[in-house]
């Protein structure tokens, strides 16, 4: 599919067909170009083009006719602040019969370049060749284009990897099935990090150094960084560089496991924020502001904040507050946003990034829900006390000396997508969930969450000013008479669906980049066929006793002292009054039970007795035993 670049021309005056965009057409002939279509559009009015901005995607300029119309200088000024508003990214070209040009610069912080009405009229094609380079420039894939390039030339190889382009693969009788299933390309561009023309990724050169500074460019950050290893790397990475042993860290419990692993890495000590659960919904929910500013005022000295953006189920911590108060005391602020990481490129969900909120540090997990490859992260930095050159040390202990180059490749044409067209599938995807939405509330047993729902059950969501992603799809599915087996076979042989997570009475369905509108209406399809009752499965829904609150962390040591200490394995019913050596993770909801340095109390053990009617995974658990420390810890 070709490329469309669609110029909108904002003029403000009754004639439709203007001087500017009979010169930009004209000038369109001049380019030739093969490889993008280019549309050039005139709007007379300032709220239909911004009508336009919101609906159609594939706008990539605004040229924008300052002196135009009536409006006055002011007026002008809040028109390209709207624009930015819905689309950060789009470009915006101002053009004036005002001899103050200067003037007009000074007035707005969004315009991309200046220029004179009569220099465009007698020069058109310097202004489109102006507009072309930068959509050339934002289209860019240094590392991709680099990689590429060189893989089709077929140079020998007479370096790693050892199966030299697949050949002892391909010529093998007995794995070659490995080679034909692939297909040549996976192996010939499996490379040794010995081409250096496409650069070094711990120190960040060449190829793939042009391509992490247009990440931050996209990003709107001072620094990003390619992690070929997952977010959890990317967390341990940050954590590594700002703590030091002792160093106090105001951290949320419901934190992913890397975060509780990277302060033990730090020899750091933790201060949680409490879990928030629903036990209906088995759900949890971001911690209180109000317990963040309590930890805040007992714990003046911490260095460092660490939150999750957004939780596994879309819930959305207002993080402005958050940033505003840790910098108030001198707190850094990271945000682990691995499951949001298309936030900036909406403003649906842009009031709720960790960028947008000020955030000093920041992760994203690009392959979870926009379009890399597995294990592809990006690490963001906006500190203004960044210490770049230890960063790198520890970004050095963490990194692979033999990345995966074609992870490296999937963030930079992860981040040429976002640039170019997040907002339009976000938009497209957004109007389809919420016509599933629409539709789905006729369902007589079967409930899709909203934020009403939210604000029901938590009631800090309306106090705190807490949102939801409506492309995490929370479904209650606990009117119906089946079991979540159940419902779960039923949807994978109905549609193929592999249910992201499931809790004793709801179920999560993502949406994501790849999300399409056929996927949704076979959801929809299966979800109103259980809700009719004519799914041909058994009823008789096997009773879930509800979990209880999770018991808050309350440490006797640092986590490291106990998780580096001698140590020995008991059964987990018999570890009552020990000190946790391990962490113990249940599955679903993946909050740890218990931390290095806590002592275990019998409400841990109920907790676990509560979910064992469920198909529950207990990571830390190993044959019925946990790890506790031989004796206690001073």
């Amino acid at each position: 599919m070709t490329p469309e670049f669609k110029i909108l021309i904002i003029e403000k005056d009754e004639s439709p067909n203007t001087l500017l965009q009979q010169h930009l057409e004209g000038a369109v002939q001049a380019f030739r170009r093969s490889d993008v279509n280019i549309t050039i559009l005139t709007i007379p009015t300032v709220s239909l083009a911004l009508q336009m901005v919101k609906d159609d995607g594939c706008i990539q300029a605004i040229v924008y006719n300052w002196s135009g119309g009536q409006s006055s200088d002011d007026d002008n000024a809040t028109v390209v602040n709207s624009i930015k508003r819905i689309r950060h990214e789009l470009p915006v070209y101002v053009v004036s019969r005002d001899s103050e040009g200067l003037d007009i610069v000074n007035q707005t912080q969004g315009v991309e370049a200046f220029f004179y009405h009569s220099d465009v009229v007698d020069d058109p094609e310097s202004m489109l060749g102006y507009l072309l380079n930068d959509f050339d420039d934002r289209a860019e894939t240094p590392f991709w284009s680099a990689y590429r390039k060189y893989v089709n030339e077929s140079n020998d190889s007479w370096h790693t990897p050892g199966h030299s382009g697949g050949a002892s693969f391909r010529n093998s009788s007995y794995i070659n099935d490995f080679y034909q299933y692939f297909g040549r390309n996976v192996f010939a561009s499996d490379l040794s990090v010995s081409v250096d023309s496409l650069g070094s990724l711990s120190d960040g050169t060449h190829a793939i150094g042009r391509a992490q500074q247009l990440v931050a460019n996209t990003f709107e950050v001072q620094h990003s960084y390619f992690v070929t290893n997952g977010s959890s790397t990317s967390n341990k990475i940050i954590l590594q560089t700002l703590l030091r042993q002792g160093d106090k860290v105001i951290v949320d419990r419901n934190c992913h496991k890397s975060v509780h692993y990277g302060i033990i890495q730090t020899q750091a000590m933790p201060i949680y924020l409490d879990s928030v659960m629903d036990p209906d919904l088995g759900i949890f929910a971001p911690p209180r502001l109000q317990q963040l500013r309590d930890a805040i005022q007992q714990h003046p000295d911490a260095k460092l904040i660490v939150l999750t953006g957004c939780t596994y189920d879309g819930l959305l911590t207002d993080l402005k507050q958050v940033v505003e108060l840790g910098h108030q005391h001198g707190m850094k602020v990271f945000i682990d946003e691995a499951w949001f990481a298309y936030s900036l490129f909406h403003p649906r969900f842009r009031d709720y990034s960790a960028i947008h909120s000020g955030a000093d540090y920041i992760t994203h997990s690009a392959h979870k829900v926009v379009s890399a490859f597995s294990q592809a992260s990006y690490i963001h930095v906006n500190d203004p006390d960044f210490d770049k050159d230890f960063f790198k040390e520890i970004y050095s202990i963490h990194t692979s000396t033999s990345p995966k180059y074609q992870i490296i490749a999937s963030l930079d044409v992860c981040r040429k997508q976002l640039e170019m067209e997040g907002y339009k599938l976000l938009n497209e995807l957004l109007k389809n969930v919420g016509e599933f939405r629409q539709q789905a509330a006729k369902f007589k047993q079967i409930k899709v969450l909203d934020n009403k729902d939210f604000s029901e059950v938590f009631s800090h969501f309306d106090e705190d000013n807490m949102g939801h992603d409506p492309l995490k799809i929370l479904i209650d599915v606990s009117g119906l008479g089946y079991s979540n087996h159940e419902i779960h076979s039923f949807l994978m042989d109905e549609v193929g669906l592999e249910i992201e997570k499931f809790t004793h009475s709801t179920m999560l369905v993502l949406l994501t980049l790849g999300g399409v509108r056929s996927k949704i209406v076979r959801l929809y399809n299966a979800l109103k066929k259980l809700d009719d009752g004519v799914s041909r499965l058994r009823r008789g829904k096997q009773k879930v006793s509800k979990p209880d609150i999770v018991p808050p962390i309350e440490l006797e040591t640092l986590p490291s002292s106990a998780f580096f200490a001698k140590r020995e394995s008991v059964p987990w019913q018999q570890s009552v009054g020990r000190i946790a050596a391990g962490l113990v993770t249940p599955y679903p909801p993946g909050i740890p039970l218990w931390v290095p340095g806590q002592r275990i109390k019998q409400t841990h053990i109920n907790y676990i007795q509560q979910l064992a009617s469920q198909k529950l995974t207990v990571q830390g658990m190993y044959d019925g035993e946990v790890y506790v420390t031989t004796k206690d810890i001073d």
